[in-house]
């Protein structure tokens, strides 16, 4: 796999960058705070590995595919009432980015990406996780939307100054606010060739959410439902590993465009929870242990004392090859549906313990099987 290392450039040496004011509210809220400690923290790593002249080292993957803060401010405001103090806001300046790999994948026909494409981009969030968990760093809302491109010709300031010219902000006349998003153009689409999307950058970006691994958390509940580790369900062990399931229940997404776990709630007869803890046991052909279990605060609320859910008893296995090979995918080979299975799988163990990391996924067969582009 080929990700180009782009150098880290201070902001003060931009013409363009992104800045991202929070209101009032979430300036002094627990999570956005929380969220420039940890945006530092990385930012210090990044120095730190520049300046030790390194040319070997995991951290590499923070400023290869991990949004760097460059700087970060309070600005005052107007009053939120009358006779009451100016209100701050806090300002994070960020590089540019382009657009998400959310809103590539759901530009194609299909709502998929071709093999090249999805082992590209999740090689590179597996690069960034690298990195993050050395750290310990738990990122815990691993999505598309949270993956961004960044781009090598558009951000030249030629390219983006005649962009920005013949497609000037649209405002609000009564009140003067950008009313429509002006994102960067982007060099890719869902068409792009294998050789060309090599040459593609993506970054993992948002913090808000983020816990450090070997502290107590300051939520309960992360990720959204689809992408949702059965820890989080269970209140289990809490670390880096749900990242982890994130990453394989996304390369099916990007592959397929269909989520791969999308439980539905029985009303009267169990719980939305229920049905996503028995489609984990039928995708994955595993049942939960006595020792996941025995680490799981809510296990009553769900399982029988022999292990069994209290409400679906009775499962219907389908292997992560049948339901990729649903799908039609076209330009797959047999050989390709099957690495790509085995790599979900090895994502999708259901004891965190268990479960590959990040720097161990970087090295299975799905990134060497060959097929056609």
């Amino acid at each position: 796999m080929h990700s180009p290392r782009a150098p880290m450039i201070r902001y003060h040496a931009l013409k363009y960058c992104a800045l991202k004011v929070l209101s009032h509210e979430a300036s002094h809220a627990a999570g956005p705070v929380r969220e420039v400690d940890f945006l530092r923290k990385i930012g210090q790593k990044v120095a730190e590995v520049d300046d030790s002249g390194e040319t070997c080292s995991i951290f590499f993957g923070l400023s290869d595919h991990v949004a760097v803060l460059q700087d970060d401010f309070f600005i005052s405001g107007p009053p939120q009432s009358e006779g009451n103090e100016p209100t701050r806001h806090l300002c994070l300046v960020m590089h540019l980015y382009s657009t998400s790999v959310s809103a590539l994948r759901r530009s194609s026909p299909t709502k998929a990406l071709p093999i090249y494409m999805t082992r590209n981009i999740i090689y590179m969030l597996l690069q960034a996780l690298v990195a993050v968990h050395a750290m310990g760093i738990v990122h815990t809302d691993v999505k598309l939307d949270n993956l961004l491109f960044i781009e090598k010709r558009n951000v030249q300031e030629n390219v983006l100054e005649k962009y920005l010219k013949e497609n000037p902000p649209v405002q609000d006349r009564d009140s003067g606010m950008l009313v429509q998003d002006e994102p960067i153009p982007s060099d890719w689409t869902f068409e792009s060739s294998a050789h060309d999307f090599e040459l593609s950058t993506i970054y993992l970006i948002d913090f808000g959410h983020a816990e450090w691994a070997n502290e107590k958390p300051h939520a309960e509940c992360w990720s959204p439902p689809s992408l949702r580790a059965p820890e989080v369900i269970l209140g289990g062990e809490f670390g880096t590993a749900l990242d982890i399931w994130a990453v394989g229940c996304l390369a099916f997404e990007l592959l397929t465009g269909r989520w791969l776990f999308n439980p539905v709630d029985g009303e009267e007869d169990w719980t939305i929870e229920d049905d996503h803890l028995a489609k984990m046991q039928e995708l994955t052909g595993q049942q939960f242990s006595e020792a996941v279990l025995a680490r799981a605060a809510r296990r009553d609320e769900y399982f029988d004392k022999r292990g069994n859910l209290l409400r679906i008893p009775d499962l219907i296995p389908v292997s992560i090859e049948q339901a990729i090979e649903n799908y039609n995918v076209p330009g797959v080979i047999k050989e390709q549906i099957g690495a790509l299975a085995e790599f979900i799988r090895d994502c999708l163990n259901l004891d965190p313990a268990q479960r590959k990391t990040a720097g161990d996924l970087q090295n299975h067969g799905f990134f060497n099987v060959v097929g056609p582009c």
